[in-house]
């Protein structure tokens, strides 16, 4: 895994075993603002990269995936990455037609999913430029641009990366022209990228066509931002929206968002306050104001925002999920459990609350019903390392070791080279052995 050790990668997968509510959220700014969840905002970073995946919000990151799709990538994202060390292997060592096979299997696989394809292309498109295919790896290239553009827009910061690559390899085959216009493109995307705006004074009448007009457009350019993680400048332009249109509710949500990015939960208290006044049915605000009373400690608030949400919106698991796990965290672990039950109710399709539940319930020393939860997962995704992992965590802190053994044996039977699964096995031998003497 790229120079990390394995127990590191394991820490990291640890923590991505939040809720999936949160593990999307996490990919956006207003639960990245969350103090409390800020370490677990850079395991996802870091699991990010790792996956190959942009640094994106949800709605940019990936498809619409339903859970079990979710699951069958990432127990093919453990394939994934073992493929990918084995073609660096073969690269090593000059293979690189072999090397071009597995990349071309790796982008097809993750294309039929419709993943992101950025790594993909230029790991392939790399090895064809070594090769000297000229057309093919302009070819990739191209395809890896028209897809970030596609995504993001021809002027977003997240296409710099595509523009480089392709760039580079046009370089290599003396291109130099058409390089030089992809480089020239790169820094007015940059130069434009860090330029503040400049807005000038406000002269339309309140209420009038063209200043509603004005606010419309000024809070479409912050959106776009926000999903270039540019929060420093998308306030900026919420920031104007607002004084263009003072009483719209969602432009103040959208300041407060970005408010919130910035740490300034005063303000985006105030906001949010005020946007729930003039709408007090804006369920995403209620969700939005329950994350910064969490940042003030305010706990008791935050519980009845999340409820306020949900009631609002009965389909909205991330604010139950929220809300559930605020509560365990408080040690209010049979509330808790009653929160993930209704997000099991409402969509009994979702993997994160079993897993969470079990949690809950093995802090109660309930460990019969975690075990429950957590065998529902493993029936559902029988190849999947994690769950058997997490029930013979729950097997051991209720003493039964030989459960514990027989799913690190199935762990081993999954994943036979994986050397951290055979020490936790080796220790969980050992005391057994000292248990029967």
């Amino acid at each position: 895994m790229h120079g990390l050790s394995y127990q590191f990668a394991r820490l990291i997968l640890f923590y991505a075993k939040m809720p999936w509510s949160e593990y999307m959220l996490l990919r956006t700014p207003m639960l990245r603002s969350n103090l409390t969840l800020i370490n677990k905002s850079l395991t996802v970073l870091v699991l990010a990269a790792l996956n190959g995946l942009p640094n994106m919000p949800p709605a940019n990151a990936a498809p619409d995936l339903t859970p079990d799709q979710r699951e069958e990538v990432k127990l093919k994202s453990e394939k994934w990455g073992i493929l990918r060390q084995k073609a660096e292997k073969l690269s090593r060592e000059n293979k690189k037609e072999e090397t071009l096979v597995i990349y071309e299997q790796l982008l097809a696989e993750r294309k039929a999913l419709g993943l992101d394809l950025a790594a993909e292309y230029a790991l392939l498109g790399g090895v064809l430029t070594e090769l000297g295919r000229q057309e093919e790896a302009v070819k990739v290239y191209k395809d890896m641009l028209a897809a970030r553009e596609s995504l993001n827009g021809k002027d977003d910061p997240q296409v710099i990366y595509a523009l480089d690559e392709y760039a580079k390899s046009l370089e290599h085959f003396g291109k130099k022209g058409e390089a030089g216009q992809l480089r020239s493109r790169i820094a007015r995307i940059q130069k434009e990228t860090a330029a503040r705006p400049v807005f000038g004074k406000i002269t339309s009448a309140p209420g009038s066509a063209a200043r509603l007009k004005e606010a419309e457009q000024v809070n479409s350019r912050g959106e776009q931002l926000v999903k270039a993680d540019l929060q420093d400048k998308a306030y900026l332009y919420f920031d104007r929206a607002v004084q263009l249109n003072p009483n719209d509710p969602l432009l103040l949500r959208n300041r407060a968002e970005t408010l919130s990015w910035k740490q300034d939960f005063a303000k985006a208290m105030a906001d949010l306050n005020k946007a729930i006044k003039l709408k007090p049915d804006f369920a995403r605000a209620y969700v939005d104001r329950a994350f910064v009373h969490q940042n003030l400690k305010q706990y008791k608030q935050a519980i009845a925002d999340f409820e306020k949400a949900y009631t609002l919106d009965g389909k909205d698991i991330d604010a139950m999920g929220s809300r559930a796990k605020l509560l365990d965290e408080m040690g209010k672990h049979e509330e808790a459990v009653d929160g993930y039950t209704r997000v099991i109710q409402t969509d009994p399709s979702q993997y994160w609350p079993y897993i969470q539940r079990s949690v809950a319930y093995a802090s109660m020393k309930r460990f019969k019903e975690a075990e429950d939860d957590l065998t529902v997962l493993i029936n559902r995704a029988p190849g999947d390392t994690d769950y058997y992992e997490y029930r013979a965590g729950v097997y051991i802190k209720a003493g039964d070791l030989k459960k514990a053994l027989n799913d690190y044996n199935k762990m081993i039977e999954l994943s036979p080279q994986n050397s951290y699964f055979k020490e936790k096995r080796a220790a969980l031998t050992k005391q057994l052995n000292g248990q029967t003497k």
